[in-house]
């Protein structure tokens, strides 16, 4: 059957009951309830206070104009989710029952739900509840989850069936949309604006947050047996406001107080407490709670970090690059980040090896929530169409409902820290989005959601002018002197495929800071492989239960090769190479050891591993397969 007929049927079928008296069909019956705003508004105390100042006024006068006129009929309500359209709804239902204006007299205002309906009911669905509220009276009906039928999915073109219906039916109905779907669906539908004027309700300011958070406060109360402090209602608007960025005002507050009373309801039923009133404190625990900060730090009563020595335990003979980190990231837990933009942009430039990644994780877990890195090898992304990979894929394409990866990590995880690994190989059109995104502080994916950046921390890192770096170090030049040189030999890099500046002067612009990481010295050397014994020595107590014990001149002799191997390479091995010498002259004897006497491993509780070269002896004497000796100990 095609969809013309279809729809002609339906529509036919529509009418043979339009004039059916008011009363629940059977088809709705448990089914898909009608939720009455009137007789709730009848209920509910009186909303008028706060939604008549300029704002509201404004955006009623909308409404009732829209409802006045015959053409178009029925009004599409653009709004964020979670601005609060139902109070807003229930102003509408209030000033129904006291005929203000006129014409809105014995009004009733109904609410249905089409978001869950299977697809293949929607026709019925949708039929049952237009013939109820299509009978005699005065109706409007807010109808969620209408995107759905306008898009006309499936088999059945439940939009052209839709418009036919809507066209005819008495009531009024109103759908809210996300801007994105107004614009899919209205605004490039000449039939749809025919049928459906668009009104914006935007996000309330905090003040009239506050007033509509106090009223689901009231509920909340009832609901929970619980007193909600008015000051853990102010607190629930401003944290949210200021820290859950990608949510909406009221509802986000609302979420946070409801998260709250739950908690409070669930130490109740343990008997662990009979605490019966909610506090600022802890409206400030569950937010630091939701965003993974501490609670000092919102409260304000937090001992001040040296993040200089927590980063000097994991980064080694960088001193200056850890100043400089360590400089940032109290500048943003201070809260001297710049407004709409990420909390910082740094740039670390540096030869391989030297530390920048792994700067990059233990910020990650002095700042994230999720104490996670979150990285993007955009050396992967050396072609045009790999943007995807960033944004999400175009409509119509598969995978295009989920978004883009970036824009959804930032919105699960707004203090997160994204690394962007390998910026110099990526295609220009790969880093056009991190242009707008640096600069405005948000990003838009293909299905035009929205990412909030202005929490996160971005680091970008390239091995760019490696011998140029190592060659400035050795002449002495000074961090600033490197960077400058460093800032104009970026500019210059050019794409190998498409032969555009990948670092162009904007981009460049938009960096907060570049660090450099300076080629390592015997000293770096030798504190890397300090580190490195140290956590191998805790995985054999954890692992072995057994004692791992490293002579120290062992650890100089590789410290000191691995440092020779490094400048024979031009600084192209790094720190990485101490690792590979830890493993051939410390692991693999051992191993070899166990294997040729087991017994006498498995009764040891220690095991020693020692140089048998003089203290002397060059480091090139590591070559030889008896520069190293294991020994296990029966007794502690």
């Amino acid at each position: 059957m095609s969809n013309a007929r279809l729809a002609s049927e339906t529509v036919a079928e529509f009418e043979s009951t339009d004039s059916r008296p008011p009363g629940r069909p059977p088809a709705l019956d448990g089914v898909l309830p009608l939720d009455d705003l009137t007789e709730r508004a009848t209920s509910a105390r009186a909303m008028a206070g706060f939604l008549h100042n300029h704002r509201y006024r404004a955006f009623f006068d909308q409404i009732f104009r829209c409802l006045h006129r015959q053409s178009p009929r029925h009004i599409v309500l653009v709004r964020e989710r979670g601005v609060g359209e139902q109070p807003v709804l229930l102003e509408l239902a209030r000033r129904g029952l006291t005929a203000n204006p006129g014409f809105m007299a014995n009004l009733r205002v109904l609410a249905v739900d089409f978001r869950h309906v299977p697809l293949e009911e929607l026709r019925g669905t949708l039929l049952s509840t237009l013939s109820f509220v299509s009978g005699e009276g005065n109706y409007v009906l807010y109808a969620e989850g209408l995107a759905r039928l306008l898009r006309g999915i499936g088999a059945f073109d439940s939009r052209t069936t839709l418009l036919s219906i809507l066209s005819r039916c008495r009531c009024r109905v109103i759908c809210a949309l996300s801007p994105q779907e107004n614009e899919e669906l209205v605004a490039a539908d000449p039939e749809i604006q025919d049928l459906f004027s668009s009104i914006h309700l935007h996000e309330p300011d905090h003040e009239t947050a506050k007033q509509l958070v106090s009223q689901y406060a009231a509920g909340l109360e009832v609901q929970f047996k619980v007193k909600i402090d008015p000051a853990a209602v102010r607190r629930s608007v401003e944290l949210t406001a200021s820290y859950i960025l990608h949510e909406r005002l009221p509802f986000k507050a609302v979420k946070i107080l409801r998260a709250v009373c739950d908690d409070i309801a669930y130490e109740t039923s343990q008997e662990s407490s009979n605490r019966r009133e909610i506090t600022e404190s802890d409206v400030m625990r569950k937010v630091a709670d939701v965003i993974g900060v501490p609670f000092t730090m919102l409260a304000g009563t937090g001992e001040e970090v040296n993040y200089s020595a927590a980063l000097a335990e994991v980064i080694v003979g960088q001193d200056q690059a850890v100043k400089e980190v360590a400089t940032e990231l109290g500048l943003i837990k201070a809260g001297f980040a710049d407004a709409g933009k990420p909390a910082s942009v740094m740039l670390f430039i540096g030869q391989t090896g030297t530390g920048k990644t792994e700067m990059a994780k233990a910020l990650a877990r002095l700042y994230s929530s999720s104490k996670r890195l979150k990285t993007f090898t955009l050396g992967n992304f050396s072609e045009p169409h790999s943007v995807s990979g960033i944004i999400g894929v175009p409509a119509g394409y598969v995978g295009h409902d989920q978004g883009g990866r970036l824009v959804n990590e930032l919105n699960s995880d707004p203090y997160g820290v994204f690394l962007l690994d390998e910026a110099d190989k990526a295609h220009p059109d790969v880093m056009q989005p991190f242009l707008n995104l640096f600069d405005e502080g948000w990003l838009l994916d293909q299905r035009g959601v929205k990412g909030y950046a202005e929490r996160a921390i971005f680091v970008l890192t390239t091995n760019v002018g490696q011998r140029q770096i190592a060659d400035l170090c050795k002449s002495g030049k000074s961090n600033d002197e490197i960077t400058a040189t460093m800032k104009e030999s970026l500019s210059r890099i050019r794409h190998t495929k498409s032969n555009r500046p990948v670092f162009s002067p904007e981009f460049l612009a938009r960096v907060k800071r570049i660090v450099v990481f300076r080629s390592l010295d015997s000293q770096a050397m030798l504190g890397i492989c300090h580190r490195l014994v140290a956590q191998m020595q805790v995985n054999w107590t954890l692992h072995r239960r057994k004692n791992l014990r490293v002579d120290e001149r062992l650890i100089a002799a590789i410290a000191q090769r691995a440092f020779q191997l490094d400048e024979k390479s031009s600084g192209k091995e790094g720190g990485r190479i101490v690792r590979k010498l830890l493993a051939d002259y410390v692991e693999s004897p051992v191993q070899a050891a166990i294997t040729a006497d087991p017994g006498h491993y498995r009764r040891s509780v220690s095991i020693e591993v020692n140089c048998v070269i003089g203290s002397g002896a060059e480091p090139s004497n590591l070559y030889s397969p008896d520069a190293t000796t294991v020994v296990f100990n029966i007794s502690s």
